[in-house]
Protein backbone atom coordinates (compact mmCIF):
# COMPACT_ATOMS: atom_id res chain seq x y z
CA UNK A 1 0.00 0.00 0.00
CA UNK A 2 2.92 2.33 0.68
CA UNK A 3 4.07 1.92 -2.93
CA UNK A 4 0.57 2.54 -4.22
CA UNK A 5 0.20 5.68 -2.13
CA UNK A 6 3.53 6.98 -3.31
CA UNK A 7 2.51 6.52 -6.92
CA UNK A 8 -0.79 8.25 -6.30
CA UNK A 9 0.99 11.11 -4.65
CA UNK A 10 3.42 11.59 -7.52
CA UNK A 11 0.82 11.24 -10.24
CA UNK A 12 -0.59 14.45 -11.69
CA UNK A 13 -3.63 14.32 -9.42
CA UNK A 14 -2.88 17.92 -8.60
CA UNK A 15 -5.02 18.70 -11.63
CA UNK A 16 -7.66 18.86 -8.92
CA UNK A 17 -6.42 22.43 -8.67
CA UNK A 18 -8.79 22.99 -11.54
CA UNK A 19 -11.25 23.61 -8.76
CA UNK A 20 -9.63 26.95 -8.20
CA UNK A 21 -11.14 27.99 -11.52
CA UNK A 22 -14.42 28.05 -9.65
CA UNK A 23 -13.05 30.98 -7.67
CA UNK A 24 -15.32 33.43 -9.48
CA UNK A 25 -18.28 31.21 -8.64
CA UNK A 26 -17.77 31.39 -4.91
CA UNK A 27 -17.26 35.14 -4.93
CA UNK A 28 -20.49 35.50 -6.89
CA UNK A 29 -22.45 33.27 -4.54
CA UNK A 30 -21.09 34.81 -1.40
CA UNK A 31 -21.80 38.33 -2.63
CA UNK A 32 -19.04 39.87 -0.53
CA UNK A 33 -19.76 43.49 0.28
CA UNK A 34 -17.00 45.18 2.26
CA UNK A 35 -18.02 47.58 4.97
CA UNK A 36 -16.23 50.90 4.60
CA UNK A 37 -15.53 52.36 8.01
CA UNK A 38 -15.33 56.13 7.59
CA UNK A 39 -13.14 57.24 10.47
CA UNK A 40 -14.11 60.87 10.02
CA UNK A 41 -17.75 59.98 10.62
CA UNK A 42 -16.98 58.60 14.08
CA UNK A 43 -18.29 60.94 16.78
CA UNK A 44 -15.31 60.06 18.94
CA UNK A 45 -12.94 60.95 16.13
CA UNK A 46 -9.19 61.03 16.37
CA UNK A 47 -8.65 64.81 16.23
CA UNK A 48 -11.27 65.55 18.87
CA UNK A 49 -9.96 62.69 20.99
CA UNK A 50 -6.44 64.10 20.99
CA UNK A 51 -7.61 67.60 21.88
CA UNK A 52 -9.73 66.29 24.73
CA UNK A 53 -7.05 64.02 26.09
CA UNK A 54 -4.08 66.35 25.76
CA UNK A 55 -5.61 69.64 26.96
CA UNK A 56 -5.12 70.31 30.66
CA UNK A 57 -8.09 72.66 31.02
CA UNK A 58 -10.50 70.09 29.56
CA UNK A 59 -9.56 67.59 32.26
CA UNK A 60 -9.22 70.07 35.14
CA UNK A 61 -11.49 70.27 38.19
CA UNK A 62 -14.00 73.11 38.55
CA UNK A 63 -11.73 74.84 41.08
CA UNK A 64 -8.71 74.62 38.82
CA UNK A 65 -10.78 75.89 35.89
CA UNK A 66 -11.82 78.92 37.96
CA UNK A 67 -8.20 79.67 38.81
CA UNK A 68 -7.28 79.39 35.18
CA UNK A 69 -10.04 81.76 34.13
CA UNK A 70 -8.77 84.33 36.65
CA UNK A 71 -5.24 84.00 35.28
CA UNK A 72 -6.61 84.49 31.78
CA UNK A 73 -7.93 87.94 32.73
CA UNK A 74 -4.46 89.40 32.42
CA UNK A 75 -3.13 90.48 29.07
CA UNK A 76 -1.43 87.49 27.36
CA UNK A 77 2.29 88.02 26.89
CA UNK A 78 4.09 84.74 27.37
CA UNK A 79 3.69 81.49 25.45
CA UNK A 80 2.21 80.00 28.62
CA UNK A 81 -0.54 82.64 28.57
CA UNK A 82 -1.61 81.85 25.03
CA UNK A 83 -1.36 78.11 25.67
CA UNK A 84 -3.67 78.47 28.68
CA UNK A 85 -6.20 80.43 26.66
CA UNK A 86 -6.07 77.86 23.86
CA UNK A 87 -7.03 75.18 26.38
CA UNK A 88 -10.01 77.22 27.56
CA UNK A 89 -11.24 77.68 23.98
CA UNK A 90 -10.77 74.00 23.17
CA UNK A 91 -12.95 73.11 26.16
CA UNK A 92 -15.57 75.55 24.86
CA UNK A 93 -15.21 74.00 21.37
CA UNK A 94 -14.35 77.40 19.91
CA UNK A 95 -11.76 75.96 17.57
CA UNK A 96 -11.19 79.13 15.51
CA UNK A 97 -10.16 81.07 18.60
CA UNK A 98 -8.14 78.15 19.93
CA UNK A 99 -6.25 77.94 16.63
CA UNK A 100 -5.28 81.61 16.86
CA UNK A 101 -3.82 81.05 20.31
CA UNK A 102 -1.92 77.92 19.24
CA UNK A 103 -0.49 79.79 16.26
CA UNK A 104 0.67 82.52 18.66
CA UNK A 105 2.31 79.84 20.81
CA UNK A 106 4.20 78.54 17.78
CA UNK A 107 5.39 82.08 17.02
CA UNK A 108 6.73 82.42 20.57
CA UNK A 109 8.17 78.92 20.77
CA UNK A 110 11.94 78.54 21.19
CA UNK A 111 14.07 75.43 21.65
CA UNK A 112 14.34 76.18 25.37
CA UNK A 113 10.76 74.98 25.82
CA UNK A 114 11.74 71.50 24.65
CA UNK A 115 10.61 69.22 21.83
CA UNK A 116 7.69 67.76 23.76
CA UNK A 117 5.88 71.09 23.79
CA UNK A 118 6.77 71.73 20.16
CA UNK A 119 5.25 68.40 19.15
CA UNK A 120 2.14 69.08 21.22
CA UNK A 121 1.63 72.49 19.60
CA UNK A 122 2.03 71.06 16.10
CA UNK A 123 -0.39 68.22 16.76
CA UNK A 124 -2.93 70.56 18.36
CA UNK A 125 -2.69 72.82 15.33
CA UNK A 126 -3.30 69.86 13.03
CA UNK A 127 -6.23 68.66 15.12
CA UNK A 128 -7.83 72.10 15.26
CA UNK A 129 -7.51 72.49 11.49
CA UNK A 130 -9.10 69.07 11.10
CA UNK A 131 -11.99 70.04 13.36
CA UNK A 132 -12.45 73.15 11.20
CA UNK A 133 -12.68 71.01 8.05
CA UNK A 134 -9.29 72.23 6.83
CA UNK A 135 -7.76 68.79 6.57
CA UNK A 136 -5.48 69.61 3.65
CA UNK A 137 -3.78 72.27 5.78
CA UNK A 138 -3.62 69.96 8.80
CA UNK A 139 -1.32 67.43 7.16
CA UNK A 140 1.76 69.67 7.24
CA UNK A 141 1.90 70.33 11.04
CA UNK A 142 1.04 66.70 11.79
CA UNK A 143 3.83 65.40 9.58
CA UNK A 144 6.19 67.97 11.12
CA UNK A 145 5.30 66.57 14.56
CA UNK A 146 6.04 63.05 13.36
CA UNK A 147 9.43 64.12 12.06
CA UNK A 148 10.30 65.14 15.61
CA UNK A 149 8.66 62.13 17.30
CA UNK A 150 7.60 59.33 14.90
CA UNK A 151 6.28 57.08 17.69
CA UNK A 152 2.94 58.81 18.17
CA UNK A 153 0.19 56.46 17.16
CA UNK A 154 -2.59 58.98 17.76
CA UNK A 155 -1.10 61.33 15.16
CA UNK A 156 -1.23 58.62 12.50
CA UNK A 157 -4.86 58.09 13.45
CA UNK A 158 -5.60 61.78 12.95
CA UNK A 159 -3.92 61.59 9.55
CA UNK A 160 -6.03 58.54 8.77
CA UNK A 161 -9.12 60.56 9.68
CA UNK A 162 -8.08 63.29 7.25
CA UNK A 163 -7.28 60.89 4.41
CA UNK A 164 -10.52 59.00 4.97
CA UNK A 165 -12.54 62.18 4.64
CA UNK A 166 -10.63 63.12 1.48
CA UNK A 167 -11.00 59.66 -0.07
CA UNK A 168 -7.21 59.20 -0.28
CA UNK A 169 -7.15 55.44 0.11
CA UNK A 170 -3.42 54.82 -0.33
CA UNK A 171 -2.48 57.46 2.25
CA UNK A 172 -5.19 56.18 4.59
CA UNK A 173 -3.83 52.65 4.33
CA UNK A 174 -0.25 53.75 5.02
CA UNK A 175 -1.30 55.80 8.05
CA UNK A 176 -3.38 52.98 9.47
CA UNK A 177 -0.56 50.48 8.92
CA UNK A 178 1.80 52.66 10.94
CA UNK A 179 -0.85 53.23 13.61
CA UNK A 180 -1.50 49.50 13.99
CA UNK A 181 2.24 48.89 14.20
CA UNK A 182 2.40 51.27 17.16
CA UNK A 183 -0.95 50.22 18.65
CA UNK A 184 -1.17 46.47 17.90
CA UNK A 185 -4.07 45.91 20.27
CA UNK A 186 -6.54 48.09 18.34
CA UNK A 187 -8.47 45.35 16.58
CA UNK A 188 -11.05 47.67 15.02
CA UNK A 189 -8.37 49.57 13.12
CA UNK A 190 -6.54 46.34 12.22
CA UNK A 191 -9.76 44.97 10.71
CA UNK A 192 -10.25 48.17 8.71
CA UNK A 193 -6.64 48.01 7.55
CA UNK A 194 -7.11 44.39 6.44
CA UNK A 195 -10.20 45.39 4.44
CA UNK A 196 -8.37 48.26 2.76
CA UNK A 197 -5.42 46.00 1.91
CA UNK A 198 -7.79 43.39 0.48
CA UNK A 199 -9.47 45.96 -1.76
CA UNK A 200 -6.01 47.12 -2.89
CA UNK A 201 -5.14 43.47 -3.71
CA UNK A 202 -2.38 43.44 -1.07
CA UNK A 203 -3.58 39.99 -0.09
CA UNK A 204 -0.51 38.82 1.80
CA UNK A 205 -0.52 41.87 4.08
CA UNK A 206 -4.27 41.61 4.54
CA UNK A 207 -3.86 37.95 5.45
CA UNK A 208 -1.20 38.80 8.04
CA UNK A 209 -3.57 41.22 9.76
CA UNK A 210 -6.54 38.85 9.68
CA UNK A 211 -4.42 36.01 11.10
CA UNK A 212 -3.30 38.35 13.89
CA UNK A 213 -6.95 39.14 14.66
CA UNK A 214 -7.71 35.41 14.84
CA UNK A 215 -4.72 34.80 17.11
CA UNK A 216 -5.91 37.60 19.39
CA UNK A 217 -9.36 36.03 19.61
CA UNK A 218 -11.12 38.93 17.89
CA UNK A 219 -14.93 38.52 18.03
CA UNK A 220 -16.70 37.00 15.05
CA UNK A 221 -18.34 39.38 12.59
CA UNK A 222 -19.61 39.28 9.03
CA UNK A 223 -16.67 41.48 7.94
CA UNK A 224 -14.09 39.14 9.50
CA UNK A 225 -15.85 36.04 8.14
CA UNK A 226 -15.92 37.43 4.60
CA UNK A 227 -12.25 38.42 4.80
CA UNK A 228 -11.29 34.93 6.00
CA UNK A 229 -13.24 33.33 3.16
CA UNK A 230 -12.00 35.65 0.42
CA UNK A 231 -8.38 35.56 1.54
CA UNK A 232 -8.51 31.80 2.07
CA UNK A 233 -9.57 31.27 -1.53
CA UNK A 234 -7.06 33.75 -2.94
CA UNK A 235 -4.15 32.29 -0.96
CA UNK A 236 -5.22 28.81 -2.07
CA UNK A 237 -5.04 30.03 -5.65
CA UNK A 238 -1.59 31.47 -4.92
CA UNK A 239 -0.38 28.17 -3.48
CA UNK A 240 -0.02 29.48 0.09
CA UNK A 241 -1.87 26.47 1.48
CA UNK A 242 -0.77 26.60 5.13
CA UNK A 243 -2.03 30.15 5.69
CA UNK A 244 -5.05 29.58 3.48
CA UNK A 245 -5.99 26.60 5.65
CA UNK A 246 -5.99 28.71 8.84
CA UNK A 247 -8.20 31.31 7.20
CA UNK A 248 -10.59 28.74 5.78
CA UNK A 249 -10.81 27.01 9.17
CA UNK A 250 -11.99 30.31 10.64
CA UNK A 251 -14.35 30.99 7.73
CA UNK A 252 -15.93 27.54 8.05
CA UNK A 253 -16.40 28.01 11.78
CA UNK A 254 -17.97 31.45 11.44
CA UNK A 255 -20.11 30.44 8.48
CA UNK A 256 -21.35 27.41 10.41
CA UNK A 257 -22.29 29.61 13.37
CA UNK A 258 -24.11 31.99 11.04
CA UNK A 259 -26.00 29.04 9.56
CA UNK A 260 -27.13 27.92 13.01
CA UNK A 261 -28.42 31.41 13.76
CA UNK A 262 -30.30 31.52 10.43
CA UNK A 263 -31.81 28.10 11.10
CA UNK A 264 -33.19 29.21 14.46
CA UNK A 265 -35.38 31.92 12.89
CA UNK A 266 -38.48 31.82 10.73
CA UNK A 267 -38.04 28.97 8.20
CA UNK A 268 -40.08 30.85 5.61
CA UNK A 269 -39.27 33.81 3.38
CA UNK A 270 -35.98 35.63 3.71
CA UNK A 271 -34.77 33.46 6.61
CA UNK A 272 -35.15 30.34 4.49
CA UNK A 273 -33.29 31.92 1.57
CA UNK A 274 -30.55 33.08 3.93
CA UNK A 275 -30.16 29.54 5.24
CA UNK A 276 -29.85 28.21 1.68
CA UNK A 277 -27.22 30.81 0.81
CA UNK A 278 -25.26 30.06 3.98
CA UNK A 279 -25.35 26.32 3.26
CA UNK A 280 -24.03 26.91 -0.25
CA UNK A 281 -21.23 29.15 0.99
CA UNK A 282 -20.29 26.61 3.64
CA UNK A 283 -20.17 23.81 1.08
CA UNK A 284 -17.83 25.82 -1.12
CA UNK A 285 -15.60 26.60 1.85
CA UNK A 286 -15.42 22.90 2.65
CA UNK A 287 -14.39 22.16 -0.92
CA UNK A 288 -11.52 24.65 -0.83
CA UNK A 289 -10.47 23.60 2.64
CA UNK A 290 -10.43 20.04 1.38
CA UNK A 291 -8.13 21.13 -1.42
CA UNK A 292 -5.77 22.74 1.10
CA UNK A 293 -5.86 19.74 3.42
CA UNK A 294 -5.15 17.42 0.50
CA UNK A 295 -2.18 19.50 -0.61
CA UNK A 296 -0.61 19.68 2.87
CA UNK A 297 -1.24 15.92 3.28
CA UNK A 298 -3.98 16.11 5.92
CA UNK A 299 -5.75 13.33 4.05
CA UNK A 300 -8.40 12.32 6.55
CA UNK A 301 -9.42 15.94 7.09
CA UNK A 302 -9.50 16.43 3.31
CA UNK A 303 -11.78 13.43 2.88
CA UNK A 304 -14.17 14.81 5.52
CA UNK A 305 -14.26 18.24 3.86
CA UNK A 306 -14.94 16.77 0.43
CA UNK A 307 -17.73 14.65 1.92
CA UNK A 308 -19.38 17.78 3.29
CA UNK A 309 -19.00 19.51 -0.08
CA UNK A 310 -20.63 16.50 -1.76
CA UNK A 311 -23.48 16.58 0.76
CA UNK A 312 -24.05 20.19 -0.27
CA UNK A 313 -23.86 19.21 -3.98
CA UNK A 314 -20.89 21.54 -4.50
CA UNK A 315 -18.53 21.00 -7.48
CA UNK A 316 -19.48 17.35 -7.55
CA UNK A 317 -16.92 16.07 -10.05
CA UNK A 318 -14.01 17.80 -8.34
CA UNK A 319 -15.25 16.92 -4.84
CA UNK A 320 -15.63 13.22 -5.68
CA UNK A 321 -12.25 13.22 -7.36
CA UNK A 322 -10.60 14.93 -4.39
CA UNK A 323 -12.23 12.58 -1.90
CA UNK A 324 -11.18 9.57 -3.92
CA UNK A 325 -7.55 10.70 -3.96
CA UNK A 326 -7.60 11.69 -0.26
CA UNK A 327 -9.16 8.39 0.78
CA UNK A 328 -6.51 6.38 -1.04
CA UNK A 329 -3.80 8.30 0.82
CA UNK A 330 -5.18 7.72 4.34
CA UNK A 331 -3.64 5.14 6.67
CA UNK A 332 -6.66 2.83 6.43
CA UNK A 333 -8.31 3.68 3.12
CA UNK A 334 -11.85 2.74 2.21
CA UNK A 335 -10.93 1.30 -1.18
CA UNK A 336 -14.52 0.81 -2.27
CA UNK A 337 -15.43 4.43 -1.58
CA UNK A 338 -12.28 5.68 -3.29
CA UNK A 339 -13.01 3.62 -6.40
CA UNK A 340 -16.63 4.77 -6.47
CA UNK A 341 -15.55 8.41 -6.15
CA UNK A 342 -13.00 8.13 -8.94
CA UNK A 343 -15.52 6.32 -11.14
CA UNK A 344 -18.04 9.10 -10.49
CA UNK A 345 -15.48 11.72 -11.50
CA UNK A 346 -14.48 9.73 -14.59
CA UNK A 347 -18.07 9.30 -15.81
CA UNK A 348 -19.34 12.73 -14.78
CA UNK A 349 -21.55 14.47 -17.35
CA UNK A 350 -22.71 17.61 -15.55
CA UNK A 351 -22.64 21.12 -17.04
CA UNK A 352 -19.42 21.87 -15.13
CA UNK A 353 -17.65 18.82 -16.58
CA UNK A 354 -13.86 19.09 -16.69
CA UNK A 355 -12.55 16.53 -19.15
CA UNK A 356 -9.01 16.77 -17.79
CA UNK A 357 -10.28 15.69 -14.35
CA UNK A 358 -12.20 12.85 -16.02
CA UNK A 359 -9.01 11.67 -17.74
CA UNK A 360 -7.03 11.78 -14.50
CA UNK A 361 -9.73 9.86 -12.66
CA UNK A 362 -9.61 7.12 -15.32
CA UNK A 363 -5.82 7.04 -15.13
CA UNK A 364 -5.91 6.59 -11.36
CA UNK A 365 -8.59 3.90 -11.64
CA UNK A 366 -6.37 1.97 -14.05
CA UNK A 367 -3.37 2.38 -11.74
CA UNK A 368 -5.26 1.14 -8.70
CA UNK A 369 -6.89 -1.84 -10.44
CA UNK A 370 -3.59 -2.89 -12.01
CA UNK A 371 -1.90 -3.00 -8.61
Amino acid sequence: MITEKKKLHTKPWVRVMAGVLAFVLILTLMGIEWTWVDISADTDDAAQGYLAGETEYVNASELERLRQQIRNLRQPILLEDYYSRAGTEIAAEDYDEALEYIDKCLELYTSEYGEELHVDLLVKRGCLLTMLDRGAEAVEPLEAALEIDPEQGEVYLVLAQIYSGAGQTDELTRSLARYVELEPGDGDMRLLLAQLQYEAEAYSSSGDNVLRLLEDGWPESSELSELCAGLGLILTQAGDYARALKLLDAAVSMSGNAGEESGSGNPEGTDAQSAVNTAGELGLLHYYRGLCNLTVENYEAASEDYSLAIDGEILLQLSHYGRGVAEMMTQEPDIEQALNDLAYAADYRGEDLDTAVSDQARELLELITEE
